[in-house]
């Protein structure tokens, strides 16, 4: 019965304020027409990253159509990519792009320009020919990192098909080299189709906490994935977006989990499976799910459980309510954007938590 009672909220734009306001921690799905009128002001995003990196794969198989389109996947990569760089935040972050078959550096990793990104990304070759050196094009990236600060965000475009070469290490191995030497984050956009390539694909994945695999068609489909690898908005602001007022959006009370735990409390099930079926009930609809830790315990261990307790849900969601992947966007981020103080049990308590977002709604639906 529950989900009729959101249906019902959906229809009354008001209340739906008035509540969104009053509720801690909830997840903002952010869209383009947000950022360019302004509505995200740069003091309510933290950064997740100060700088990302686009490492492409111009191979051959790249030249593919995407899905059943006439469009190549690299012409598909490049407008999306270039349609979410006009949508960036105007956040201190410095941004490269460089293919590696052959290496070439399109746009050599600076402050981000977004005409000129954007120009780089349009140069992108159109004719996808020749062999993989991925681990070569790790060796390269290693000399890109030595001159950076901060923290950086790889995104990886492959179809987890490389060419060894004699002497050279295993990508995975040079992987986390560079992961143990560097502060970075690899979010692998896979075209895989075989098992011993996605299998590559999350040997280099496993590297650190932080990095992931996402499939090449989940990315295109779900910008949050590349907002959410730069940037994430305070859960403490309160922002009223275009999600907000066309209402096609719904958010929900944040899942707290005990200490040192990802099981979710069984006084959040009611909750969760009334969110299962609407989603469920609405198909053009899709879920983001972010996960967060406390402050105590290494940052590695806080980044293992937020994941876990982010995925616990999104098992929920998949098991209960046959949610496909491709619905749910799942990102994880540690103790990064407390809603309270982690100096009290309270606090802490609060930061251990799951936010989810509901997008794809229309303000007319019934």
């Amino acid at each position: 019965m529950k989900h009729r009672l959101f249906a019902v909220l959906m229809t009354l734009g008001l209340i739906m304020a008035v509540v969104h306001a009053k509720q801690a921690g909830a997840l903002e799905i952010i869209t383009l027409e947000d950022i360019t009128q302004k509505r995200v002001p740069v003091s309510a995003i933290i950064k997740t990253a100060d700088n990302g990196i686009l490492l492409f794969d111009t191979s051959a198989s790249m030249s593919k159509p995407y899905k059943d389109t006439e469009v190549s996947r690299i012409q598909a990569l490049s407008d999306a990519l270039g349609k979410r760089t006009q949508s960036f935040p105007e956040l201190d972050v410095q941004m490269g792009l460089y293919v590696y078959t052959p290496w070439n550096p399109l746009y050599p990793v600076q402050q981000l320009d977004r005409e000129k990104f954007i120009q780089a990304l349009a140069n992108l070759p159109t004719d996808a020919s020749g062999q993989t050196y991925l681990t070569r094009a790790l060796e390269n990236l290693d000399g890109v990192l030595a001159g950076l600060t901060g923290k950086t965000s790889v995104f990886l475009v492959t179809d987890g098909q490389y060419t060894p070469e004699r002497h050279k290490k295993k990508p995975a191995v040079k992987a986390k080299e560079l992961a143990e030497k560097y502060n970075i984050c690899f979010y692998i956009l896979s075209t895989a189709e075989k098992e011993q390539h996605k299998k590559t694909l999350q040997e280099i994945a496993a590297v650190n906490e932080c990095s992931r695999v996402i499939p090449f068609d989940v990315w295109l489909s779900r910008p949050e994935y590349n907002a959410g690898a730069l940037y994430v908005v305070k859960s403490t602001e309160k922002i009223v977006t275009v999600t907000e007022e066309r209402i096609v959006g719904l958010k929900t009370d944040d899942i707290l989990f005990p200490f040192d735990n990802e099981n979710i409390p069984p006084q959040y099930h009611e909750e969760l499976d009334a969110i299962g079926e609407f989603i469920q009930e609405n198909p053009q609809t899709f879920v983001v799910i972010h996960g967060y830790a406390d402050s105590r315990g290494e940052a590695e261990y806080n980044m293992k459980l937020s994941h876990r307790r982010a995925e616990a849900v999104a098992d929920y969601l998949r098991k209960g309510f046959n949610i496909a992947e491709n619905r749910m966007v799942v990102m994880w981020y540690g103790d990064l954007n407390p809603i309270a103080g982690n100096d009290t049990e309270e606090g802490r308590a609060r930061n251990r938590r799951v936010e989810i977002g509901v997008g794809g709604l229309s303000k007319e639906m019934p």
